[in-house]
């Protein structure tokens, strides 16, 4: 008799290959408390896993709430993230792995024309498909986001579709407890609660089950939005309808809507304000996921490297309003510690558009970030020429290590005056 999807995920060899999905993108988090979560698993996690894979066996396993937070966006609405604790983590992507295993489920996320939240997908794929359909003769372009996507999808929709196509149902009551986790904290996100999930509709961002759903709920819009007169591109809720002309385009993108209405969803519309759709000629340039792509070059678009120069400043701001800290003894903000950590965001940064052709847009950004690197330098040195006469607080401001400031556990005891002498 062979194994139900159930017993699959709660198997420790899937939640051990799981934990380590989720140790690898916990630890490239920007965020301090979710690096610091996975670190302290870390330190139990076979035993953590022994316990879930038991909790999963006896039915008792518990999701538990999870923390919505809000991460800001300049000039947007914050996005909304909803963060589950670690073990709730690990179960949500044994099941994403044990259904991406399934033909069913990959004959219809898979799909030659969806290119986010699946295996294989990215938005490289994604540009590189529009640039083939723009070398076989598509000359107009619009583009548009689906309004509130993630807030508005009907969950119980698709995990009615989802199981429809599943080899057995074992996995129903779970994968519902999975995507409908508890909010800890609605009341604290105020205005801002709306953008997060309902217990009946809408599907969390930062749950790594989301996409899945998602491209669930499109199957249809894919399959029904390409024909010989057109291509549309979708990466989750942004899409890009490429056709002859304007007409021909416009008639498609009329057709997108109506197939969103029928999912109780829409489509942003070019020129309604909202600045999330546009439309023109493709010899024109359009951007599409952080791209401006024309016939002849693609490249980080305007705001994709405002948006990063912005993060680099904030980041040396923060490293210069810290060098009091760094002089105590605070490595993480000492100037080789930031320094590193500059490189290190410049590095991501251009390996995400490693597809591009002209370096015009990558020097730009390095200028801009050369910039604000010497008023940090500067700042460095005014506070290093403060500190010259103290050997520990210059080491500490460089990032160089001080044998005194290592932990030691000594043998015998330290004599009174030994720290002084030394």
């Amino acid at each position: 008799m062979s194994a139900t999807l159930y017993s699959r995920v709660s198997s420790p060899e899937i939640l051990r290959s799981a934990w380590q999905r989720v140790r690898s993108s916990g630890l490239a988090s920007k965020s301090e408390t979710t690096r610091q979560a996975i670190r302290s698993y870390e330190v139990t996690w076979e035993s953590g896993i022994a316990t879930v894979s038991n909790e999963l066996r006896e039915g008792s396993f518990d999701f538990g709430p999870a923390r919505g937070v809000l991460i800001p966006r300049p000039g947007k609405e914050p996005r909304p993230l909803l963060v589950a604790a670690i073990p709730a983590r690990i179960v949500q992507r044994a099941i994403l792995d044990v259904l991406q295993d399934v033909d069913a489920v990959l004959g219809i996320v898979v799909s030659p024309y969806s290119f986010g939240g699946r295996p294989g997908g990215s938005v490289r794929c994604a540009i590189h498909s529009a640039c083939r359909e723009i070398s076989n003769g598509r000359t107009y372009a619009l583009r548009s986001d689906i309004e509130g996507f993630f807030t508005r999808v009907p969950r119980a929709d698709v995990l009615a579709m989802l199981g429809d196509v599943l080899p057995d149902r074992s996995l129903e009551g779970l994968l519902e407890k999975a995507s409908c986790l508890e909010i800890e904290n609605l009341a604290e996100l105020g205005e801002y609660r709306a953008l997060m999930p309902s217990e009946f509709e809408g599907i969390a961002q930062g749950c790594c089950l989301s996409p899945l759903l998602g491209n669930v709920l499109l199957q249809e819009f894919d399959t029904e939005m390409n024909s010989s007169d057109v291509s549309t591109i979708r990466y989750m809720d942004d899409f890009l309808i490429l056709g002859q002309d304007r007409r021909t385009v416009q008639k498609a993108f009329t057709a997108a809507r109506a197939i969103l209405k029928r999912l109780n969803l829409d489509a942003y519309e070019p020129g309604d304000g909202s600045g999330k759709a546009i439309e023109g000629p493709v010899r024109k340039g359009f951007e599409f996921l952080g791209c401006w792509v024309t016939p002849r070059a693609i490249e980080p678009s305007r705001e994709a490297r405002r948006a990063f120069v912005s993060r680099v400043e904030t980041s040396l701001r923060q490293a210069r309003r810290s060098l009091k800290h760094a002089a105590a003894g605070d490595y993480k903000y000492s100037l080789a510690a930031t320094l590193h950590r500059i490189s290190r965001m410049v590095e991501a940064w251009t390996k995400q558009y490693s597809f591009c052709n002209p370096t015009t847009a990558f020097r730009s950004v390095d200028t801009r970030v050369d910039r604000l690197l010497q008023t940090y330098l500067s700042s460095f040195s005014a506070c290093y020429r403060k500190h010259k006469a103290s050997l520990e607080q210059r080491r500490r401001l460089l990032g160089i290590w001080l044998a005194s400031d290592a932990e030691r556990s000594p043998i015998l005891p330290i004599a009174k005056g030994d720290a002084a002498d030394a």
